[in-house]
């Protein structure tokens, strides 16, 4: 009996010991059974095309990245463009056996079970991948179980439909480095301002060492613990043979070496032209046929592209280095000359800085509409969140221990802040509560103490400009800047804004005039012309700025020194309509009205149209629709739309030239001749010696200053003035187009002639073949009147 209790003992002994030594791989097999029949587990089709957010990205003329569009920075790059630094040390630090497992690394594995990870983890670049693609941790335990014995199936799937260089290239484009850097290409261009093929040893080991956690391992936060990670992945490559121990030390010693480029949508180049192609690509996308229904521009399942996931890629026609000169053109002139000028000029005045003939009931309705539009007030009325800038359809109004807040919904994709509700009778008096803000300066931000209403008035102090520059043969736009600093000004002044174009309108005046036959060398006499108006009104008589009159003057010594005078004779002469149709045919869409004022260019326009219009002379009449971008293609680079210019025949050949012809002398004789004959300060902008067209233009009371350039192939537009018209210089020589827009082109173009790599022509207006020995110089008669001694000595345009 006794043997047979220990025979009975021994094979209970021996289930006990086998039930142990097989119950994890029975749980390993019945978990692996749990994740290998989950719903959520991708399908073949799944890992075959991994979903991904990519990046728009939107590119200079040249193919360099200008900017992009994303919900994640990311925009993909192949393998062979990854530095072989960057996959050694990752292979040398995360899976330094991936290159021999499937998928699954089954010793790493028994080590972080035997040494509870304390040496190490378990999980493979496959592994982390799979992660990466298809699971966020959950935080049941069980389930997390199961999510890592799915990531075991998704790893050894992997394995199968992607070689090892290509699931290490997803893994480094799919990685979150953090500060707005989603994937290698981003993380190169954000941390070293390179790109993946050109990291350093030393910059890979870096990104690699941020892999285990980048929070932690953050160099713009943790420098110090940063660059002892950095040099554990030094260590690693080292042991694993990739680097000699001469080598692993010289390379311990550098610095993390940064050059940290932050990502914001604010900064950059062409801001405002990267905001303004944002609404008119996403405009495009959204288009549908109207007989069909369906979308023009779709993906092959039908459904719409998405500029912030999709990938594609935007050809913009900007010029790198003209934008850059553009950018410069408007930030010297404002900074360094205008603004300093206008400051001195309304010190001390009552009401600044708004002009001394507005009244105070004008200005405090000038200052409540602007506090309503203020972002500060439609987040406390509840129509915007401060924090995320979602607009009312995200927010709702909760109510929280008996107090109403209104809240960024979560659930419609907002981002769960939430602020107090309050009167709205209430909101004025917290604009005049001071508090700490952080304000716009042309030295930089400051941080201060002001009132709501404070800032508003110091924001509106600030002159603005915009600047637009195209060729005007193609209609290809060069150079776009809407404003001096797209964080504090977001308005644009080139598509956006409509202000009014004072004398830059007279050349559709002077053109309709030589169109219908009138010769540039005809005389005028300089006295005024009056137009009949309704019954009960006084007629209108334009007058000369200067009130001086007498004496006689060509069309072309007119157009020069923009004398109102014989531009209301020539009005009258042609009537507005006509002047009015001819601008339509060289692009001029905003509203218009046929009114005998034209002529003093009362029309509100956007510096686009007239810079557009303008390029129609140097283009032998021929009108050219403004083109920003000419392509667009998806993540694959299949084109998906190709632009086709919209053109229009406004004028001829001949009318065209003789305008030019009329035009140079703007430049050679007329408002513009600082642009000419620049000394002392102007010598920066001015001395600019090449055949150049142009026209000046200010309008009532100096609110607006424009000036527009035109040389053979290229045609540049400027506009400056003050958000509110009612901000503006009270002298005419300073508020003149020829002091607040000119000195910029000059400026732009001086950098444009002085670059090498930019082709350009120094040359003269092509004559076209029916002008080809034709002379239009006016010779000088008697009763000629001189103007043109007066135009530097008194500081501006005598006529204008």
């Amino acid at each position: 009996m006794a043997k047979k209790a220990s025979a009975k003992g021994r094979v209970s002994k021996g289930r006990t010991w086998w039930m142990i030594v097989l119950s994890p791989f029975v749980l390993l097999a019945l978990l692996l059974v749990i994740a290998a029949t989950s719903k959520d587990l991708p399908s073949t089709t799944e890992l075959q095309n991994p979903r991904s957010d990519l990046a728009t990205a939107v590119l200079f003329s040249d193919g360099s990245l200008m900017g992009q569009y994303y919900r994640e920075n990311r925009i993909p790059v192949d393998y062979d463009h990854i530095n072989p630094n960057v996959v050694n040390a990752l292979i040398a630090t995360e899976d330094e056996r991936f290159r021999d497992h499937s998928g699954i690394d089954i010793r790493g594995t028994a080590r972080a079970a035997v040494f509870l990870g304390k040496k190490g983890g378990a999980s493979t670049i496959t592994q982390q991948l799979a992660k990466m693609l298809f699971h966020e941790r959950d935080k049941n335990f069980f389930k997390a179980v199961v999510q890592k014995a799915q990531e075991w199936i998704i790893s050894a799937k992997l394995e199968r439909e992607y070689t090892k260089d290509e699931i290490i290239a997803m893994y480094l484009n799919r990685f979150d480095w953090i500060n707005q850097a989603v994937g290698i290409n981003s993380a190169a261009r954000v941390y070293f301002n390179t790109v993946p093929d050109s990291l350093k040893l030393h910059e890979a080991a870096m990104l690699v060492g941020m892999c285990k956690n980048p929070a932690l391992f953050n160099p713009m936060r943790r420098p110090e613990t940063t660059l002892t990670r950095r040099n554990v992945v030094l260590n690693q490559m080292e042991k694993n043979g990739m680097l000699s121990q001469g080598e692993c030390d010289s390379l311990k010693a550098l610095p993390l070496g940064l050059d940290f480029q932050r990502i914001d949508h604010t900064e950059g180049p062409a801001p405002y032209l990267r905001e303004a192609l944002r609404a008119q690509v996403q405009s495009l996308l959204s288009e549908k046929d109207p007989k069909t229904g369906k979308r023009r521009i779709a993906k092959a399942d039908g459904s719409a592209y998405d500029i912030y996931t999709d990938g594609l890629k935007i050809y913009t026609t900007i010029d790198k280095r003209m934008q850059k000169g553009a950018e410069f053109a408007v930030r010297e002139h404002l900074s360094a000359e205008l603004q300093p000028q206008f400051f001195k000029d309304i010190k001390g005045k009552k009401n600044r800085p708004f002009d001394f003939r507005v009244t105070t009931e004008e200005v405090n309705t000038i200052m409540v509409t602007a506090m309503k539009r203020s972002e500060r007030y439609k987040m406390l009325t509840g129509k915007l969140c401060g924090n995320c800038q979602r607009p009312a359809s995200y927010i709702e109004t909760i109510t929280v221990g008996g107090k109403k807040f209104f809240h960024c919904d979560p659930d419609k994709g907002g981002c769960d802040t939430q602020w107090p509700v309050v009167k709205e009778s209430e909101i004025p008096a917290l604009f005049e509560k001071k508090s700490k803000m952080r304000v716009f300066s042309w030295r930089g931000e400051i941080d201060t103490t002001m009132s709501p209403n404070d800032s508003i008035r110091y924001y509106k102090s600030f002159l603005l400009s915009g600047l637009l520059s195209m060729d005007p043969h193609t209609g290809f736009i060069k150079a776009w800047v809407g404003g001096p600093d797209f964080k504090h000004f977001q308005y644009d002044h080139v598509a956006q804004a409509r202000r009014q174009v004072g004398s830059t309108f007279k050349p559709f005046i002077y053109a309709t005039a030589i169109r219908e036959g009138m010769d540039p060398c005809m005389r005028i006499p300089n006295q005024k012309t009056c137009f009949d108006m309704p019954t009960g009104q006084a007629d209108w008589c334009p007058e000369n700025s200067d009130n001086k009159y007498g004496g006689m003057l060509t069309i072309k010594q007119a157009l020069a020194n923009s004398v109102n005078t014989v531009t209301a004779y020539l009005m009258k002469q042609y009537g507005p309509q006509a002047v009015t149709v001819l601008a339509r045919h060289m692009g001029i869409k905003s509203p218009m009205e046929p009114v005998p004022s034209l002529c003093l260019g009362v029309a509100d326009l956007t510096l686009e149209e007239m810079t557009a219009a303008f390029a129609s002379f140097a283009n032998e009449g021929v009108y050219i629709e403004p083109v920003v971008f000419t392509r667009i293609e998806d993540k694959n680079g299949n084109a998906i739309y190709d632009v086709t210019p919209k053109t229009e025949e406004a004028l001829d050949a001949r009318t065209s030239y003789i305008m030019l012809d009329m035009l140079k002398g703007v430049a050679d004789r007329g408002s513009a001749m600082r642009l000419r004959h620049g000394w002392g300060n102007r010598a920066k902008y001015g001395n600019i010696k090449y055949p150049t067209a142009c026209k000046t233009g200010t309008t009532q009371n100096n609110s607006d200053g424009w000036f527009i350039g035109i040389t053979p192939d290229l045609v540049t537009g400027v506009w400056t003035g003050a958000e509110d018209r009612s901000v503006r210089f009270s002298r005419t020589d300073l508020g003149q187009g020829a002091n607040m827009a000119l000195p910029i082109y000059g400026y732009y173009m001086n950098k444009v002639y002085a670059d090498s790599t930019i082709k350009i022509s120094r040359g003269d207006f092509p004559r076209p073949a029916d002008m080809q020995g034709i002379s239009l110089e006016c010779g000088k008669v008697a009763g000629d009147t001189d103007i043109f001694e007066e135009e530097e000595e008194s500081g501006g345009p005598a006529w204008e």
